[in-house]
Order: structure tokens, then C-alpha cells, then sequence
């Protein structure tokens, strides 16, 4: 294929990525206002869902294709970029203040991030890997995840009083369908990101090692870039750190979970003392500061920026 051909369909992807995320930033602040749930709840569920379909079925294929390496380094890939790059370049961008139960979200955000991690290292400690037992178990903290959730709606509900008949009348099929459709947008334009991408650096001569560590790693969690920032220039920023914190909860439970499930996977030497430290250690600069300060700020930002950094630099280290 020609360089231009790989730059049009590249080019058509982000189109297709960033006019997607646009409307669908759009559709999911209006379902919070109609239900009067909190920015920050929508976007640590339904936001983060779409966002983190790439992932899902990146995953999925690579397990059924017997492929469990690439599976696994894509959900803890993302996780990292999208705490250390994606949450450190928001948050350079525009500080966030958190209100009363924008902090509770986070905090709860927290503990299944917390539980998610504590499965993997222990699964690594002591099976090597993720095991299918250890993918169940991401499952039913991710069904538990869901039921929370929607369980902090119910009573965030009542604590604003009844919904109106006519707010519930205005959100119906159409409302979803819609939602579909848009969160489908973002997949594929994040699809054709990921495929052609690769392709258009090959044809320039780009080193293999920095495809890997920049198209393969940032592809999947383009949608969680590109929603975040359109929702960050709409001054819906609690979404934006919702989107970022459900996604990598996602990343954790579901998309390891199925991986798992599928096909289990032994952990690569440089998991237990490279990932998951950067992991454990970019979650904490993100949450912990949020939850105690109600605030996220730039300094924040700056650290996991550099924190990103570092990652990359010890990878490239230890494949040279």
C-alpha cells in the first residue's frame, strides 16, 4: 500500500475518532443531567465503556488467537498510558476541582483499582501469571464494579430529589441507539488509527521499537485521549478523570479478566518489576492527591508526565 493510501485511512480515523467522541461526550452529559448523577460517575462507566472497546477486543482476538502476551501487555499498556500520558497531559492542560461526590468516586474508583492490582500481583507472585482462576475472579470484581455503580446512581438520585416523569420520558431507544452508534464511531476510528498507523510509520522508515512503543501502546487508548480532551475543552473535566479512572478499571478487570479466561497468560520477566511498579505507582499520583486535596493539579500532571517517560526510557533500555 502506498503512503498515501496509509495516510488517507489514518486520516479518516482520526476524523472519525474525534467527531464520535465529540457526540458522545455530548449524549453522556446530557444522560447525567436527565438522571442527575455526578460527571464523574458517567464518565467512570458508560464513557469509559465505549472508550474501552479497542482494548476489549484487541485482547479478546489476541487470546483466541493463542497470543496471551500481547493480550496482557495491551491492558497493563494501557493502564499506563492512560494514567502516566493521558491523565498527566489533562491534567498540565486544566487543574480539576472535585466536589463532595466526584471525591466519593474517586475513592470508590480507588478500592476497585486497588483490587484489580492486588489480583495481578499476587497471581504473579504466586502462579507466575494470570490464571483462569485469576481472570474469573477480575470478572466478578468487574460485575460487582457495575452493580456498585449503579447502585451509587440509586442514591445519588434520591439524594436530588425525584427524577422528573418527562426526564425519564425523554431518555428512551432512540437515546441509546444513538449512544451505540457513537461509541461504534470512536471503535472505528480507533481501529483504523491502530491498523494503519503501523503501516504509515513501516513506509517511512520508522524503527520497529518506536511502532511498538508509541502506535501499538497509544492506538487502543486514542479514544480515552480524544474523549477526554473534547470533554476537557467543554469544561466537563470530572468526566474527563472519570473516563481515565473507569478505563483503566476496565483495563484491569474486563479486558484481563476475558483475556484470562481464554487464555492464560505467564507473566514476561519485566512484568512484576517494571509495570506494575510504574502501575501501582502512577495510580497513587492520580487518586490519593484527588481524593485528599479534592483536587487534581498540574503538579500531579507534571510528575505523572515524567513518570511516563521514565517507563518508556527503562523499556527501551531493556531491549537494547
Amino acid at each position: 500500500m502506498t503512503v498515501g493510501y496509509n495516510l488517507l485511512m489514518f486520516g479518516l480515523g482520526l476524523v472519525l475518532l474525534i467527531w464520535g467522541s465529540s457526540l458522545f461526550v455530548d449524549s453522556a452529559v446530557a444522560l447525567a443531567k436527565r438522571f442527575h448523577l455526578p460527571e464523574v460517575l458517567i464518565g467512570a462507566t458508560i464513557v469509559s465503556l465505549g472508550t474501552t472497546l479497542p482494548e476489549v477486543l484487541f485482547s479478546t482476538m489476541a487470546s483466541v488467537n493463542g497470543l496471551p502476551d500481547m493480550a496482557l501487555g495491551n491492558a497493563l499498556g494501557s493502564i499506563l498510558c492512560n494514567t502516566g500520558l493521558i491523565a498527566g497531559l489533562l491534567l498540565v492542560l486544566r487543574p480539576i476541582i472535585l466536589d463532595g461526590r466526584s471525591v466519593k468516586n474517586v475513592v470508590s474508583g480507588s478500592f476497585f483499582l486497588g483490587t484489580g492490582f492486588l489480583v495481578y500481583a499476587l497471581s504473579g507472585a504466586l502462579a507466575g501469571g494470570l490464571t483462569r482462576i485469576s481472570g474469573a475472579l477480575l470478572l466478578a470484581v468487574c460485575v460487582y464494579f457495575f452493580i456498585r455503580t449503579a447502585k451509587n446512581g440509586q442514591e445519588e438520585n434520591g439524594d436530588c430529589g425525584q427524577i422528573q416523569a418527562a426526564d425519564q420520558q425523554r431518555f428512551g431507544v432512540t437515546d441509546v441507539v444513538r449512544m451505540i452508534l457513537e461509541a461504534g464511531a470512536i471503535y472505528l476510528g480507533a481501529s483504523f488509527l491502530v491498523r494503519y498507523g503501523p503501516e504509515l510509520a513501516r513506509s517511512l522508515g520508522v524503527p520497529e521499537v518506536i511502532i511498538s512503543l508509541t502506535f501499538v501502546a497509544l492506538g487502543t487508548s486514542l479514544p480515552e485521549l480524544v474523549t477526554s480532551l473534547v470533554a476537557l475543552k467543554k469544561n466537563h473535566s470530572s468526566l474527563s478523570l472519570g473516563n481515565i479512572i473507569g478505563a483503566d478499571i476496565l483495563n484491569f478487570l474486563l479486558v484481563g479478566g476475558i483475556s484470562a479466561m481464554i487464555c492464560p497468560a505467564g507473566y514476561p520477566a519485566s512484568i512484576m518489576v517494571l509495570e506494575l511498579p510504574f502501575i501501582f505507582l502512577f495510580l497513587a499520583l492520580l487518586c490519593l492527591p484527588s481524593a485528599v486535596r479534592k483536587k487534581a493539579g498540574r503538579v500531579q500532571g507534571a510528575l505523572l508526565l515524567g513518570g511516563y517517560l521514565l517507563y518508556l526510557a527503562l523499556m527501551v533500555r531493556g531491549q537494547m
